[in-house]
């Protein structure tokens, strides 16, 4: 169930209300996803059907970007 109409472009794990630094800023550790068993630790550029838009303020996007080139 999606939460917002964002863009898949602009749906990363790093905007997501699941994650937490894991390996800053390339991966993250996904709570919904270690909730269902399936890996929780993803890549912070990548997203999966459990997005859902974090309305806080978070870096982990741009620097993942910033790291990317």
């Amino acid at each position: 169930m999606r939460k917002t109409k964002a863009a898949d472009s602009d749906k990363f794990c790093g905007n997501c209300t699941s994650h937490n630094a894991y390996e800053y800023p390339v991966r993250v550790f996904c709570t919904r996803r270690f909730l269902k068993n399936k890996n929780a630790v993803v890549q912070t550029l990548w997203h999966c059907e459990d997005w859902i838009h974090n309305a806080q303020e978070c870096h982990c996007v741009k620097d993942a970007k910033d790291k990317q080139k």
